[in-house]
């Protein structure tokens, strides 16, 4: 599990529809873009072009864990970020990135701003990097693209029904080849702002965002007549370990999206017990553990077990289970119990669902 904080101060778009500003990130030079790509969506998205927002990056389940906020004291958001790496030629480059953020409900109620800029999506997010990439093209590559008539498609967000089923989503399922190009849709979560409820996860907008490089690369292609994928397919489905259990302990905590208690184990194997206890110290053991704690995502810690969540007397019975990371080092289960949800509704929580009775 890696984790790293740092702070950083349907339409359809012909390629050659225009060009506009770095509307979000003033002085934003395109060769740090792509690493402030989230940094730029979250001040789009909120409609502040200069608000602080501190960025904390993680890598598969250390990007699951951490969450988006708004910090009062310092006046700005907090957001999370991952990127996902294509190769091109045998150099690695950023394909696309991941960003929890806040949307503008929440930021200007806690934070009391007012802004007069236009509601935006992730679709805009997506169109600012295109404007980006054609203000970098010369002049003759702009030609060839007219001459050719290539298309980038830049279609409504597709809003998915839980974080669960977004932070697994691959983003080039959400490409698709179309009109001379392809047809561009971001994989979203939007969850609306309850002030009187407050919880940290609501007023939120999580977008998945093609990078500048992969735009640009796609861009200077086309412009040559060279037929190159927008993005490449990474690697498929995988197979859950057959025991769904633990080797190093189990967790039971308070998930406040589910209404219920969930029980995890740390599967995967590079799970140490001291590394699960550390990762179970930030749950909820309660939903009033939850409220004490101010509806925030970190708590006092979950009820800890040395042994798997089979083995507890304190664990619900379990209507089927999450597979997160599924095949990864760092892969773990979460065990969703009777009462949350009927099994189509849980299948659609993540990528990997396997039902009660089956992998026992």
């Amino acid at each position: 599990m890696l984790l790293r904080t740092g702070v950083s101060a349907g339409s359809t778009f012909l390629v050659l529809a225009g060009t506009l500003p770095a509307r979000a990130a003033p002085g934003l030079s395109a060769a740090g873009y792509d690493d402030q790509l989230c940094v730029t969506a979250q001040r789009l998205i909120v409609g502040q072009p200069d608000i602080p927002v501190r960025v904390q990056t993680g890598e598969g389940n250390g990007f699951y864990t951490i969450q988006m906020s708004v910090d009062a004291a310092a006046r700005g958001l907090v957001i999370a970020a991952t990127t996902g790496t294509s190769s091109d030629g045998g150099t690695r480059y950023p394909a696309w990135v991941a960003c929890k953020m806040v949307d503008r409900d929440r930021a200007s109620d806690v934070l009391g701003l007012t802004t007069k800029a236009p509601a935006r999506t992730c679709r805009d997010v997506n169109d600012h990097t295109l404007q980006v990439a054609l203000n970098r093209l010369t002049p003759d590559q702009r030609a060839r693209l007219q001459a050719r008539g290539a298309r980038l498609t830049l279609a409504d967000d597709t809003v998915l029904p839980t974080g669960g089923e977004w932070l697994p989503a691959r983003v080039e399922d959400y490409v698709q080849a179309a009109d001379g190009g392809y047809r561009v849709s971001a994989p979203a979560v939007v969850v609306p702002w309850d002030r009187r409820e407050g919880g940290f996860y609501q007023g939120i907008r999580h977008c998945k965002l093609l990078t500048l490089a992969t735009v640009e690369r796609w861009l200077v292609a086309a412009a040559a007549g060279t037929d190159r994928p927008l993005l490449g397919a990474t690697a498929g489905g995988c197979r859950p370990d057959s025991a769904l259990g633990s080797r190093v302990g189990s967790c039971l905590f308070y998930f406040a999206p589910t209404k219920a208690m969930v029980c995890q184990d740390y599967s995967g194997t590079a799970w140490t017990q001291t590394a699960a206890r550390q990762e179970c110290g930030k749950r909820h053991a309660s939903r009033e553990a939850l409220e004490a704690a101010g509806k925030r995502y970190e708590g006092a810690g979950g009820a800890w077990a040395d042994g798997s969540c089979a083995t507890r007397s304190d664990a619900p019975t379990r209507a089927g289970t999450c597979v997160f990371q599924c095949g990864a080092e760092d892969e773990t289960l979460w065990h969703l119990p009777e009462g949350a949800g009927d099994a189509a509704t849980l299948g659609r929580f993540c990528k990997v669902f396997v039902p009660a009775g089956q992998g026992e």
